[in-house]
């Protein structure tokens, strides 16, 4: 057996990045983050390595997860806070006054993989995603419970020669730079935009930093792309452009399956769809998804 602490700033340093962040987030020292760590993975005969500006598990960790089931089934029942991750821009908008319980991280990690691998791994317990970047319906571990859908549109700097324009088409924005990143980072994002010419000027990011993204946009030609709460968030001097992408966001939470219908989850649910209720009578573009029928085991997912 392992002990909670022990276990905390091991999964702390994998889920949020750094001894100063987890010491930040978990109000502990970064020297205990240190020496737990250290402990915890002696115990299990691992070692830790950066990768892609990630930490990493280097070995057989078929024990330690066993012991995270353990330990996530723990904060379950309210021994520790549960963990909560979220898109940069959720977390500000929907994640203010969070029910007792639960513990929010950094949410800047940019890409549905390791996010994905987090919930998967029960580092975490849910992470509030944006959609269309889902588990797929057929998941044997993990589920979405859809929350809000949203359009997506062009952004782009003030006097950009966009804005000149009478009306814009996919073909006028082709002509310039679009934001994209690492191959593999949104799927399906991706792959829609390709399809239209766009998504062709990277921005290697692991960790979400306004300057790299938004703050591109804002300096030179570079399209970008927004959602209500995006652009609320940080849109900065960003304005807006009269055409919508071929894709819809929004926000769905991402659990194990053996969590639905938890009183805790049930209440994070609960609150998360009241901060959405505000927002919408702000951005009636923003369309609630009903909550699942009772009884109803897995939430519909439908394609976007």
């Amino acid at each position: 057996m392992i002990s909670q602490d022990d276990l905390q700033a091991l999964d702390g340093l994998q889920w949020l990045g750094s001894g100063h962040e987890a010491s930040a987030v978990l109000g502990i020292s970064q020297a205990t983050v240190s020496r737990s760590s250290s402990r915890a993975l002696k115990l299990f005969g691992l070692r830790m390595e950066r990768q892609g500006g990630e930490w990493e598990l280097i070995g057989d960790a078929t024990f330690l997860q066993m012991e995270r089931r353990v330990h996530q089934v723990a904060r379950r029942m309210g021994h520790r806070p549960l963990r909560l991750e979220a898109t940069y821009w959720s977390a500000p908008t929907l994640c203010a006054g969070l029910p007792p319980g639960w513990c929010l991280g950094r949410s800047n990690i940019v890409g549905v993989g390791r996010n994905l691998q987090l919930v998967r791994e029960r580092i975490v317990d849910a992470w509030i995603a944006g959609l269309p970047d889902l588990p797929s319906p057929d998941d044997p571990e993990l589920t979405a419970i859809p929350l809000s859908r949203m359009p997506v549109f062009f952004t782009c700097a003030p006097g950009h020669p966009l804005l000149q324009l009478e009306q814009i088409s996919v073909e006028d924005v082709a002509a310039y730079p679009s934001l994209g990143l690492p191959s593999g980072s949104y799927p399906l994002v991706e792959a829609a935009l390709r399809r239209i010419g766009l998504w062709n000027d990277a921005v290697r990011m692991q960790r979400y930093q306004r300057e790299r993204w938004e703050g591109r946009v804002e300096a030179e030609l570079v399209v970008g792309y927004g959602t209500p709460l995006s652009l609320r968030v940080s849109g900065g001097q960003l304005c807006r452009l009269p055409l919508l992408l071929p894709i819809h966001s929004g926000d769905a939470v991402v659990v194990q399956r053996d969590f639905l219908g938890h009183p805790t989850l049930e209440t994070l649910l609960s609150h998360l769809r009241g901060k959405l209720q505000q927002l919408a009578q702000e951005h009636p573009e923003i369309t609630l998804e009903s909550a699942p029928a009772s009884g109803c085991p897995t939430p519909c997912q439908q394609p976007c």
